[in-house]
C-alpha cells in the first residue's frame, strides 16, 4: 500500500507542476485575467455637422453647417466579464462650426447729389464655437475578431464657454459701408446668451464606437477608434432642431494595471 502511494505521488508530481494555476485565490472575481484593466490618455479629431436651422441678429436664417472639433482626456476600461467591460472617458472637448449663405437685398445707396435704391449682393458667414468638459460612459463588447471592439453609451458635456460671430461682406463692386471703404460688417460677436434666451449649459448625446486594440507590450497597447456622436440637446432652446453631431477619430494609449 505504501509503495502504491509513493508511485502515485511520483506520477502526480510532474503533472501538478506542469498544470496551469486554477482561477480564484488572489484574483478579483470582476477581473479574472491579470493586467485586464486599462487606463491612459487619448486624443481625438472630429468633423462636426450641424443639424436643423436657426436665425441670427440680422434675421438671417441658416441651415446646415460644418466644422472641426478636438478632444483631449483620459479613459478607464474596467472589465466586467470576459467579453464585456465598462468604458469611461473624461476630458476637454471643443466644437467649431461655420455657416455660410449669400443673399441679394434692395438697399438705398447714397450717391453724390442724392441716392438710389439698387440690388446689392452679400455673403454672410457665421462661426459658432463651443468648449466643454465632457464625461462619456459606455458598455464595451470585445468582438470575436481579436482586438476588435464595439462600445455605446451616453455623453454629458458641461459647456464652459461659447461664442457666435456673424460677418456680412458686400460683393457688389463699387458699393461700401462707409467713407473708409469697408466692405465687411460684424453683426454678432459675443456669447450665445447675449443673443438667445435659452443658450444650453450642457450637451447630452449618444456615442457609438468601433475600435481596434494593437498590443505593443504585455502592459501597453494603442487603440485607434472611430466614433459617431449623435446629439440629444439643442445649442439653444429657442431653436430646438439646432444640434451638433460629431464623427470623430480617437487614438488611445492603453496601460494595463
Amino acid at each position: 500500500m505504501r509503495k502504491s502511494i509513493l508511485i502515485l505521488c511520483f506520477i502526480a508530481l510532474p503533472v501538478t507542476l506542469l498544470a496551469e494555476r486554477p482561477p480564484g485565490g488572489e484574483d478579483d472575481i470582476l477581473r479574472p485575467v491579470p493586467w485586464s484593466m486599462h487606463v491612459g490618455p487619448y486624443a481625438g479629431a472630429a468633423w462636426i455637422s450641424s443639424m436643423g436651422s436657426f436665425k441670427t441678429l440680422c434675421d438671417c436664417e441658416y441651415g446646415t453647417g460644418s466644422g472641426l472639433g478636438l478632444q483631449l482626456g483620459g479613459f478607464a476600461d474596467y472589465p466586467l466579464s470576459k467579453d464585456f467591460s465598462l468604458f469611461a472617458t473624461l476630458g476637454y472637448r471643443r466644437f467649431s462650426t461655420t455657416y455660410e449663405k449669400s443673399q441679394k437685398r434692395l438697399e438705398y445707396v447714397p450717391l453724390s447729389g442724392g441716392g438710389e435704391f439698387t440690388w446689392v449682393d452679400f455673403d454672410l458667414e457665421t462661426v459658432l464655437s463651443l468648449s466643454m468638459i465632457e464625461l462619456g460612459v459606455a458598455a464595451k463588447w470585445d468582438l470575436p475578431v481579436n482586438g476588435l471592439y464595439l462600445a455605446a453609451g451616453p455623453e454629458l458635456g458641461l459647456i464652459i464657454s461659447d461664442r457666435i460671430e456673424e460677418t456680412e461682406t458686400i460683393k457688389t463692386a463699387g458699393i461700401v459701408y462707409d467713407s473708409n471703404g469697408r466692405t465687411e460688417q460684424v453683426f454678432m460677436d459675443d456669447n450665445l446668451d447675449r443673443y438667445y434666451s435659452g443658450a444650453a449649459a450642457i450637451r447630452l448625446g449618444l456615442a457609438a464606437r468601433l475600435g481596434y486594440i494593437v498590443p505593443i507590450h504585455e502592459r501597453l497597447a494603442v487603440a485607434p477608434e472611430l466614433m459617431m456622436s449623435m446629439p440629444l440637446t439643442p445649442v439653444v432652446s429657442d431653436y430646438s432642431s439646432w444640434k451638433l453631431a460629431a464623427w470623430q477619430f480617437n487614438l488611445y494609449l492603453r496601460f494595463a494595471i
